[in-house]
């Protein structure tokens, strides 16, 4: 007995297979990651680690680029991003973490609406810390109270990685800051040196990677944690906020320590086609689920705890509803204030 196939099943048949428009377009390209940071610095760790798996989960598997663009607290890439780098999904990058919310707080040097990056995600979250030199004679937040202590930073737009002037003004510490380090090497060179006595807003995670020796032999003191929630390899280290008794400062330091939560964060240009945005977003979730990578991660000793796109546009959204009057109270405790 013979079957006839219907007209519409023969046409079928003799088309080829659709064609995937995202993996048409990256296959013929390649992705430029842009990193805010120095050669082996953390966050340069992280985004070379992602740039060595993504691209296999992306349709078209295209070579990811890494290229570094230090300098402003990694404000040179967020501008980049922004402004002058491709919109069409062949670009995206990774700045400090609070990148996001100068803007909003009124710090100086960002051109850029934060609202409209693309997000695509962030491999980690975690608290940064200050920590002074063991010999410096600052042994604790209240030896800072009573002691001039040198930190450094890398200069403009470095408020909201270091905290210093909200330290100054919430715990009356005694800061005396030197800017104009290129990178956090250079400023941990110099506290090695003695040029400083040591730094505020440094990541715990990239402690543990490029300076582990400071904490094997305890050649540094952690003195606060800033975030939200405790790190529980800090032990009784105190968090800033358990510091701080006035309520209105308390929900503004809130707002400007959101960001812990997007230790890591990468995201691109506006206006990113969204089937392109899309895959992105998928590439980096399956990329935080990839074997390869955590392996890699385990062996660098560094955290993979994911936030996905969606949820890291949902918190910066959310930073941008406070309420008038936490904002500009935030904006005091930055300095940015009028």
């Amino acid at each position: 007995m013979r079957i006839k196939l219907a007209p519409f099943m023969l046409v079928c048949a003799a088309l080829p297979a659709l064609a995937d428009p995202v993996a048409d377009f990256y296959a013929s390209r390649k992705v430029q990651l842009a990193i805010g940071f120095g050669s082996g610095e953390a966050y340069d760790t992280y985004a070379r680690m992602l740039a060595k798996v993504m691209p296999n989960h992306l349709p078209g598997k295209p070579q990811f680029i890494p290229q570094n663009m230090p300098g402003a607290g990694s404000l040179n890439a967020a501008n980049s991003i922004f402004n002058t780098l491709p919109r069409d999904g062949t670009t995206f990058g990774t700045t400090h973490r609070f990148v996001p919310l100068m803007p909003l707080l009124g710090v100086q040097g960002p051109k850029f609406d934060p609202l409209k990056f693309s997000f695509i995600g962030s491999m980690n979250r975690e608290n940064t810390v200050c920590v002074a030199w063991s010999t410096s004679g600052i042994n604790s937040i209240e030896d800072a109270r009573t002691k001039e202590f040198t930190v450094g930073t890398t200069g403009a737009g470095a408020e909201l990685t270091t905290f210093n002037a909200t330290l100054r003004r919430l715990l009356g510490l005694k800061l005396k800051v030197v800017s104009g380090y290129k990178t956090s090497q250079e400023v941990n060179l110099a506290v090695e040196r003695g040029e400083i006595q040591g730094r505020c807003g440094v990541s715990w995670g990239t402690l543990k990677l490029n300076e582990p020796e400071w904490l094997s032999q305890k050649k540094v003191r952690v003195l606060i944690q800033l975030g939200l929630t405790r790190d529980p390899e800090l032990g009784d280290t105190p968090l800033f906020g358990d510091l701080v008794q006035d309520a209105r400062d308390r929900q503004a330091l809130e707002l400007m320590l959101a960001p812990a939560e997007i230790g890591r964060p990468f995201f691109g240009p506006p206006d990113i086609p969204a089937d392109r945005l899309v895959a992105l977003r998928a590439a980096f979730d399956a990329t935080m689920r990839d074997g390869e990578l955590l392996e890699d991660a385990k062996r660098q000793r560094l955290d993979i705890a994911p936030v996905s796109g969606a949820a890291m546009q949902a918190l910066v959204e959310k930073a941008y509803r406070a309420p008038k009057e936490v904002v500009e109270r935030a904006k005091e405790l930055v300095g940015s204030a009028p």
